[in-house]
C-alpha cells in the first residue's frame, strides 16, 4: 500500500522561485525511492509538500536520511512547522 508524508515549512526571508526552490530542495534531499513530490507555495512564507512512497517499508528505509536532510533544512533558518503521514486511501 503507497505511503505517503505530508509536511509544511516556514522561510523566514521567503519562500524562493520556483527555479532557486527546486536546486535548493535537490540539493538538501538525498536521493529516494518515491514515486510522486508535490511542492507547492502557500503564501510568501510558506511551502508544503507532499510525498508519496511505494510503500511504508520503503518510507521507513528512507527514514534517517530524511531526518537528516530535515535537520540540514532547519540549519539553514527554514522551519517545519506541520508533519503527517500515513497510508494511501485513494486517489482521484
Amino acid at each position: 500500500m503507497k505511503y505517503c508524508t505530508s509536511t509544511k515549512w516556514h522561510h523566514p526571508v521567503g519562500v524562493p522561485d520556483e527555479a532557486g526552490f527546486v536546486e535548493f530542495i535537490q540539493g538538501v534531499l538525498p536521493d529516494a525511492d518515491v514515486e510522486h513530490v508535490f511542492l507547492w507555495r502557500i503564501d510568501d512564507h510558506h511551502h508544503g509538500s507532499l510525498t508519496v512512497y511505494p510503500d511504508k517499508e520503503t518510507y521507513l528505509k528512507f527514514r534517517a536520511d530524511l531526518e537528516q536532510a530535515r535537520d540540514n533544512i532547519t540549519g539553514v533558518g527554514i522551519t517545519m512547522i506541520d508533519s503527517n503521514e500515513g497510508p494511501l486511501l485513494g486517489q482521484i
